[in-house]
């Protein structure tokens, strides 16, 4: 009998990873098609000025992208060739990742497999890393970042943490917002301070290395030139884009235009004065996770295995925050908060209703089942009619995405992880010890 539970867990893990294979296979891009990165490279590899003097003001990506693609774009003998490495490269760190919150799990419990099984499943369903890679986004490289970083920062590797983090902001500016609050925790905590050390060397030798990149204000200087942009020029943050969700877009998308996407675009100034309330939200909020991780760590930072599961808590705390208050939140910026989306399999629990809930927020946020199933599911027609849009105004994707789908599917899973937190049920119980109680491990 339990070999052919081994042999049924191996047909459902080989079916996810055939149809993460095929998804990118089949997409309209092919493996070969033009790529996002390109596009970036090619309107952000010029004099460096201002986002305001640019066709567009898209966000510029940092010195580290540049030298990337100048490397790659020099060694590939053709834009075909270049376009295939490009994708080979994000499928590869996306393997990468998948393995390093493989790893994460098996200290949640060591005594039930079946947990890792399906998170590596439901990682090869991830609508989010297929989109990434099909295109030939950036957010592949910052997910491996984030996801790395958290990894060296549990096993006490601060200095290799440090390095990475501030490596992939100096890549693309997204994932400073991780940056900040452990930044914060370490400054409050005696025995993790060394990190914030490690942090500012890390910075400061990437940032003389960007000058030959992008010279001073956007090489040595990129994340504050990159800040001043969002603060000052609202082109830059893409209020009315269809390819966002998030509270500050659902905030305009109710109050100002009930969701039509004919209505027209919100005064300059109304966009500025909100980005920076949601701005002030996010460093508000990620502090005070802070704050709150470094009040109580003489309570949870007494093993390895209570240090873990606070970490972990820690990380998909500014994870939804993330969500809730930043100002650009795609589809593919579900990668970079995988430990906030896999917490309920990171860390053991025994809730039926958290795993319900957990299993609407992986439908919802596309991480269960194929997205075309998804989008056939939802009742696109009636929100279309409530919201007075035309059925030909949006396409079936933009629809998911306009009308906050996967914003509610983070809730629901934040939700999961919050019940079980508040019933007890996640901790780091095992094989190894039966003892153990169903709370956190080695709490008083």
């Amino acid at each position: 009998m339990r070999q052919v539970g081994k042999w049924i867990i191996a047909a459902v893990l080989l079916a996810g990873a055939g149809r993460f294979a095929y998804s990118l296979t089949a997409s309209s891009q092919g493996w070969s098609g033009y790529t996002y990165m390109e596009e970036v490279y090619a309107n952000g590899d010029r004099a460096s000025v201002r986002p305001a003097a640019r066709d567009g003001a898209e966000r510029r990506w940092g010195p580290l992208f540049l030298l990337m693609m100048r490397a790659a774009t020099r060694l590939s003998p053709s834009a075909g060739a270049l376009r295939v490495s490009l994708r080979l490269f994000l499928t590869l760190l996306y393997g990468a990742t998948v393995c390093l919150l493989y790893r994460l799990s098996l200290d949640a419990a060591p005594g039930v497999p079946v947990r890792r099984y399906l998170l590596v499943f439901l990682c090869c369903q991830s609508t989010a890393a297929i989109y990434a890679i099909a295109n030939g986004m950036g957010e592949a490289i910052t997910a491996f970042g984030v996801i790395a970083h958290f990894y060296c920062f549990v096993r006490k590797r601060y200095a290799l943490a440090a390095a990475l983090l501030c490596a992939i902001i100096y890549f693309k500016l997204f994932p400073i917002v991780f940056l900040f609050p452990y930044f914060v925790f370490s400054l409050l905590s005696r025995d993790h301070r060394r990190y914030n050390a490690y942090v500012l060397a890390s910075g400061f030798v990437l940032a003389v290395i960007s000058i030959a990149a992008a010279g001073v204000t956007y090489g040595f200087f990129y994340p504050l030139a990159m800040i001043g942009d969002v603060m000052s020029d609202p082109r830059v943050i893409p209020i009315r884009s269809k390819e966002v969700f998030g509270l500050v877009f659902l905030v305009d998308r109710l109050v100002v235009s009930s969701f039509t996407v004919t209505s027209v675009l919100p005064d300059p100034s109304a966009t500025r004065a909100l980005a920076r309330v949601f701005t002030a939200l996010l460093l508000a909020s990620t502090a005070a996770i802070a704050f709150i991780l470094a009040r109580y760590e003489h309570a949870w930072n007494v093993d390895a295995d209570t240090r873990r599961v606070a970490l972990v808590v820690f990380q998909s705390a500014i994870g939804f925050a993330i969500v809730s208050f930043s100002l650009d939140v795609s589809i593919a910026h579900l990668l970079p908060i995988a430990v906030s989306l896999y917490a309920p399999l990171l860390l053991f629990t025994d809730s039926g209703v958290a795993f319900a809930l957990f299993g609407a927020g992986m439908l919802l946020a596309g991480n269960l089942i194929p997205l075309s199933l998804v989008l056939r599911l939802l009742p696109f027609g009636w929100l279309d009619r409530i919201a007075g849009n035309s059925p030909a105004d949006l396409i079936p994707i933009e629809k998911f995405v306009w009308y906050q789908v996967p914003l509610a599917g983070v809730y629901c899973i934040g939700a999961a992880l919050a019940y079980s937190l508040w019933r007890g049920g996640m901790g780091t119980r095992n094989a190894r010890s039966p003892s153990r109680g169903p709370g956190v491990a080695g709490a008083h």
